[in-house]
């Protein structure tokens, strides 16, 4: 299995930085003038135990995610996880039980990968607040956000407001609704009168012309 460049990338700068924390546990020792045989084997076997945990984690992880499944994938990241404490445990028994190995070193090396990933994103931070990017300008912006935006041609014309005029014309005015809804019988609102005492005006003159025929006669 061939691990990815940024994997292989991230385990030198881990061992670099284990090698830092190895160093600085050293001088800590010259220090406290305790320093002897044993804090160097110690130093060393706590520096390959924290630079072999990260390593052998990587390497599990890719092979969980090569497989492509959710569950086999979590079964490999657990044992892969199981083993790896079980050897940790194993070697920091065996700086106890010894006296040729310095307990300290090997308990401390367990802390290393955790204190160089908070001294990268420290670092990470500091940079990136001492040399903060500058704001992009309107002149930097992509012509493609311009293209993004929606053509208001290409909205389809029904959904389009309808010309007020074209609406005038084309939809009766609610009072011309409401006039021609009694433009077939009597105005609203006048008195009427009781259509039995109304005469039509054909019946009305009918009777005239028949007095006039009888005064004649």
């Amino acid at each position: 299995m061939k691990l990815d460049p940024e994997v292989l990338d991230e385990n030198r700068k881990m061992a670099v930085g284990c090698l830092c924390c190895s160093l600085a546990m050293a001088v800590g020792f010259l220090v406290a003038r305790r320093f002897d045989l044993s804090v160097l084997f110690g130093i060393v076997i706590g520096f390959l135990l924290a630079v072999g945990n990260f390593f052998f984690m990587s390497v599990g992880i890719t092979r969980a995610l090569a497989t492509g499944d959710e569950v086999t994938a979590k079964a490999k990241m657990r044992s892969s996880y199981i083993a790896r404490t079980i050897v940790m445990l194993a070697v920091m028994a065996l700086s106890l039980a010894v006296d040729w190995i310095h307990w300290l070193p090997v308990l401390a090396s367990v802390f290393y990968p955790r204190i160089v990933l908070t001294a990268r994103s420290l670092w990470s931070w500091y940079k990136a607040k001492k040399n903060p990017l500058p704001p992009a300008s309107e002149e930097d912006a992509p012509e493609s956000a311009e293209a993004d935006l929606p053509d208001p041609d290409a909205v389809p014309a029904r959904s389009l407001p309808a010309d007020d005029d074209e609406d005038d014309e084309d939809s009766p005015d609610e009072f011309e609704k409401f006039v021609s809804h009694f433009s077939k019988g009597p105005v609203p609102g006048k008195d009427q009168k009781d259509p039995k005492n109304q005469k039509n005006p054909t019946d009305a003159n009918n009777d005239g012309a028949s007095a006039d025929q009888q005064k004649v006669d």
